[in-house]
């Protein structure tokens, strides 16, 4: 709000005392003047200025957000859909006006052109990123033949939304699967090799028998009804003893249930359903650790069908007496996905408990369908020769029924086990490099750069993601990185980095080793080898999926050899992981780098642990108003001569960055951004590398 003056002030004769008041001189008024709205000159105003308004970190966001809308408004445009179904394709974040929709369109269709050129060491990338594997051209969804869902009896919404998604056929286990639990309605225990379309293999069939009873009118119970139900183990009830309130109308109950090992999982299945429920009307929420408490609450509040969480933050507000999550023995279908991790003895134990609450009442469980469903659930840990005499060794019959009867499965069921021999997906080439424990990095980084692509790697500590993270930022890798510490948002932000990114490198814990489906990981590296043959499967199980070729990589020390063993045993590998072969010439140019590197990161810590330890004291003493004792400092009195080496070391690495790594080919382009340089004609697939030593054995 603004004013303009028409007439000048004038003094008003008011005499004040001004002793204590030096700062007033007098009073003055305006009697004529205009109201003018500040915003009227937005339009006039300088572009300049206005831009200064806007902060660094808005700037960011809406190119972030422009980039997102121009990767939809592509599909939109190929699938032909833009003038019929405009709202259909909207962003998870914001959604910008219209108005700009003609300039995105111009620029989506030169995107469109450059994407339709394969790359020479990608030959994934001109293809559709597709979850589940069920098509990999990409159609208009009037173009696609939907015929072979109608034998699974799958609804008329559901086979839109499919179609939508590209997905013109179903996968080996969802034909095995979905008819059965829709038709016959019988409980499902699956186990299939990673990215087979498990997801929908379960999530077709609730939004099948949601729909059912949203019809029938049995998705909402009177509270009278539910105390009955209550009583029904102990007495038996006549309901004309109890005649119904008519001023109380029918309360709506929970449907369905999903719980998920991790939250990254339980919010990448919560996106597929809602996808595949797009047109069936169900509110589909996901309830998991590191977000809003208070936003969850109010998503609680608004009674939704499906509820996807995993076990502690569920539980913790079933421990707080949410009124809706009171009713959880009422549900009509329960998935446990990852079962064999879900239910694995001294983990999850919210999720026992959560199961007590659930099956408390034999009528309700007899009338439930439950999913049960994971890639090593037939899987069995090989167990060492000490414990062979005093326990008894687990066959895959007894591990089935073990998880089968802790999760309330009925003898009504069916068991389907697709997944491969040693456990892995067909596709999935294996490969190991025998190396000590500090020639880990130098062949990490020469995997990197001699075979680019999306590439995923996997440490047991947190810890050694922070030392990998470290050494890579130092060779200008400048990966993500994910684990257990991180904030959510982070989190999903480093994942969603990773995607966008078709050469990207995340380092990872195991967080990221179950479920989550990336698109077009080519390669997968285990820096530290796995301590069980089901945590090998699930971190290879990121690469090769829906059909396409991936390697995974293992990185074997001499002291990690016994765990190796144990891991060839359980897969009944009986050769072993073919090694993986490896240019002596390059790794020798390599080593020089990869050395010089650990050895600045490893000043830059000192210095910076040393940097945070005097921060905090003196922040410390400053707050409490007192003097700081210099003996509570770490001072380093050749701080002068570390600081020189660590930048002469500095610049002899920069330096060696600027070369090629191969010296056939150089680039000058490359060589200014400070990376060190792979040639073209040298870069070959691992993939490829790996097939013919296949071929030679």
């Amino acid at each position: 709000m603004s004013i303009k003056t028409k007439t000048s002030w004038k003094a008003l004769p008011i005499k004040l005392d001004f002793n204590g008041r030096q700062d007033l001189i007098s009073f003055e008024e305006l009697t004529e003047y205009d109201v003018a709205d500040a915003t009227v000159n937005e339009e006039t105003q300088p572009a300049q200025l206005t831009e200064a308004k806007v902060s660094k970190r808005q700037k960011r966001r809406v190119e972030r957000l422009k980039e997102i809308e121009a990767k939809k408004l592509r599909l939109m445009e190929d699938a032909n859909i833009a003038a019929a179904e405009p709202e259909e394709i909207v962003s998870s974040s914001k959604v910008l006006h219209s108005k700009n929709n003609v300039k995105r369109k111009e620029t989506s269709k030169k995107k469109s052109k450059s994407s339709q050129k394969p790359s020479k060491n990608d030959t994934t990338t001109s293809k559709n990123e597709n979850p589940t594997g069920c098509s990999s051209k990409f159609k208009p969804p009037e173009d696609i033949d939907m015929s072979a869902w109608d034998a699974l009896m799958v609804p008329e919404e559901v086979k839109k939304a499919l179609a939508e998604m590209n997905f013109g056929n179903p996968t080996d286990i969802q034909s095995r699967v979905i008819k059965s639990a829709i038709q016959s309605k019988l409980d499902i225990v699956a186990a299939a090799e990673t990215g087979s379309g498990k997801t929908l293999a379960f999530g077709i069939p609730l939004l099948y028998h949601m729909m059912e009873d949203k019809r029938r009118g049995i998705d909402k119970v009177l509270p009278q009804q539910e105390q009955l139900e209550l009583q029904e183990d102990d007495i038996i009830v006549d309901d004309s003893e109890f005649p119904v309130d008519e001023d109380k109308s029918p309360e709506k109950s929970l449907l369905s249930l999903v719980l998920a090992p991790t939250r990254e999982l339980a919010i990448q299945v919560k996106e597929h359903l809602t996808k595949a429920g797009k047109y069936c009307g169900f509110k589909i929420i996901a309830i998991v650790g590191g977000m809003s408490v208070q936003k969850q609450e109010r998503l609680l509040n608004s009674k939704p069908d499906v509820i996807i969480g995993t076990p502690g933050r569920l539980w913790e507000f079933i421990q707080k007496g949410n009124e809706y999550l009171s009713k959880l023995h009422l549900i009509r279908y329960l998935v446990i996905d990852e079962a064999d991790r879900m239910l694995e003895k001294g983990h999850f134990d919210e999720l026992v408990k959560i199961l007590e609450v659930i099956n408390c009442q034999e009528s309700k469980k007899s009338k439930r369908q439950t999913f049960m469903f994971s890639a090593t659930l037939t899987t069995v840990h090989d167990m060492p020769n000490r414990l062979r005499t005093k326990a008894k060794v687990v066959s895959k019959t007894k591990k089935l029924e073990t998880l089968m009867k802790k999760t309330g499965v009925k003898e009504k069921r069916l068991v389907v086990d697709l997944s491969t021999k040693n456990g892995t997906a067909a596709n999935l080439y294996e490969a190991r490099i025998i190396c000590s424990n500090e020639e880990k990095d130098l062949y990490m980084y020469y995997f990197i750069r001699s075979h680019p692509g999306r590439t995923l790697i996997f440490a047991n500590s947190i810890d050694c993601i922070f030392h990998i993270t470290g050494v890579l930022g130092v060779l200008s890798v400048n990966p993500l990185h994910l684990h257990a510490k991180m904030q959510q948002r982070q989190r999903l932000k480093h994942l969603e980095r990773f995607r966008d990114n078709p050469n990207s490198i995340m380092i990872a814990s195991d967080v990221a080793a179950r479920g989550l489906d990336i698109p077009n990981v080519r390669h997968v590296i285990h820096y530290q080898t796995p301590r069980t043959c089901e945590t090998y499967i699930h971190r290879s199980g990121r690469s090769a999926r829906t059909g396409k070729e991936g390697l995974s990589l293992l990185l074997v020390s001499p002291e990690e050899m016994p765990m190796y063993n144990k891991l060839c045993r359980s897969m009944k590998l009986e050769n072993g992981i073919p090694e993986f072969p490896c240019d002596t010439s390059v790794l020798v140019t390599t080593k020089k780098v990869v050395n010089l590197a650990k050895e600045v990161d490893s000043l830059e810590h000192i210095r910076k642990k040393a940097r945070l330890n005097n921060d905090w004291f003196s922040k410390a003493a400053a707050e409490m108003d007192m003097e700081l004792d210099e003996d509570l400092l770490v001072y380093d009195e050749d701080s002068v001569k570390t600081d020189a080496d660590l930048k002469q070391k500095r610049n002899q690495l920069d330096a060696l960055l600027k070369r090629p790594i191969f010296s056939r080919q150089f680039n000058a382009k490359s060589q200014k951004a400070g990376k060190m340089l792979t040639s073209e004609s040298t870069q070959r697939s691992a993939i490829d590398e790996v097939k013919k030593i296949k071929r030679k054995v």
